[in-house]
Parts: structure tokens; sequence; C-alpha cells
């Protein structure tokens, strides 16, 4: 608008003068004025046009990454499919992705998942505890606070229940899960929480902790090799051994 309101002026003085200097000319050189009027506006649409077929192809570029990626992308990750940071702004605008943390960003369309997403940004941690249980379907109490499990002298500066262990007992027991928004994450297997809860049985509520342990030996998925091999790594053989005299 500002371009034609621009060229609207300059015909206005150059049809003033031209008139002023020879007045047989001005009915040809008003065509020629107008003529280039009418094509400065045909580049301007172009122009339009252009910009609207490279955001269409922006936004498919990026929409493809995220069907790929859980819908997920982090700042890093579109600087390296050919976006500059200083278009997330826009991108942002346009209601393409949404952010949800530090660098990183979500579909604008797709709920936004607390498991997946802390995964993202915190490298080193596991689910764990009563969190791991409750997606594990031991527990039907839902963490009040989410339980992660990360090597010692790891500083996490989250509100989360953390549980610190050494790093050769990091990695006892991990498997990948769907989340409750469909999206893969690490917890602890079940022998693993049992042996947790065991070791620390003050961490976890005394009602929910006989509901674990319940529900884990009357489960016919239980494992109770694995059980017994976990015990020992983690120093809980005497205390599952009385578990077991009881409930089996």
């Amino acid at each position: 608008l500002l371009l034609e309101k621009n060229i609207y002026i300059f015909v206005c003085v150059s049809c003033i003068g031209i008139k002023k200097l020879n007045i047989k000319k001005f009915p040809l050189c008003l065509f020629f004025i107008f003529r280039g009027k009418i094509y400065l506006h045909f580049c301007v649409q172009m122009l339009k046009y252009k910009q609207k077929c490279r955001r269409l192809i922006m936004e498919k570029k990026i929409k493809e990454f995220l069907n790929k990626n859980h819908g997920y992308i982090t700042s890093k990750e579109l600087e390296q499919i050919g976006f500059s940071r200083v278009l997330i702004p826009q991108l942002v605008k346009d209601e393409i992705i949404r952010k949800v943390a530090y660098g990183l960003y979500i579909d604008n369309n797709l709920i936004e998942d607390e498991y997946y997403i802390l995964q993202k940004r915190i490298s080193n941690i596991v689910f764990s505890y009563n969190t791991a249980c409750y997606l594990l379907e031991l527990s039907d109490r839902s963490p009040y606070k989410l339980d992660v499990t990360t090597i010692r002298n790891k500083h996490i500066y989250e509100d989360l229940q953390i549980h610190y262990v050494t790093e050769d007992k990091f990695d006892i027991g991990i498997i990948q899960v769907t989340s409750p928004y469909g999206n893969p994450i690490k917890i602890y297997n079940a022998e693993r929480c049992i042996c947790d809860i065991l070791k620390n049985s003050n961490s976890i509520d005394l009602e929910v902790y006989n509901k674990i342990i319940n529900n884990y030996f009357k489960s016919k998925t239980k494992d109770l090799i694995t059980l017994e091999k976990y015990a020992q790594k983690l120093n809980v053989s005497k205390k599952l051994k009385n578990i077991m005299e009881v409930l089996i």
C-alpha cells in the first residue's frame, strides 16, 4: 500500500511537470507512467506470491519433521533443516509451532506431554518409583510430583521428586514405554521399581507401597528371576526374601 501511494504521488508530480514542459507530449507520457505503475503493481503481487509460496514450503518442511519426531523440534534441529533462529518468532506468531521450554517447540495443534518434554529437556533421567509404577499400572495413584532417578552429582533444579544413584546402578532395568500422550519415554521396569521401593520405603506412601507390592506379586507378567538378580545388585536381597516369604 505504501509503495502504491508513492507511485500515485510520483504520477501526479510527473504529470504536472510534463504538462508545464510540453502539453502535446502529455498524453503519451501519461500512458508510459501508468504502464509503469501497472508493471510495478504486478511486481509487488509477484513478490507477495513468492513470499506466500516460500512460507508454504517452509511450513511443509517443518510439518514433515514434526510428524517424524512426535510433534517436537528444537532450535538446533530447526537450524539443521535450514531455518535461521531469527525466523522462529515468526513461526510461533503464525501458529505453526509453540514454545514449550527453552529451545524446544511443539506442533501448535498438539497437547503438551510433560513426560516427553521433561526427558527432551534433561538428559540422564528415568521415570521411577511411584511415577513408573503408575505408568506400569502397578499403582492407581497419580503422582503429585514426577519421580525421576538420575546419576549422583547431576544437579537438577526442577520441581520433581529426584532420586540419586551411582552410575553403575543407573542403567539397571531401563525400558521404553509409551507415555499417556503416545510418546516414547524411559522408565524403570517393574522389577527395578520393586527393588527401589524396598530400599527406600520411606520415600513412598505406605498405602501406595502395599498396593504396588501386592499388585506386582499378583501379576502374571512378574519375573522373579530378574527380581532376585536386581535385588542382589541393589543390595535389597534380605528385604525381598522377607516379602516373598509372606506373599508367595
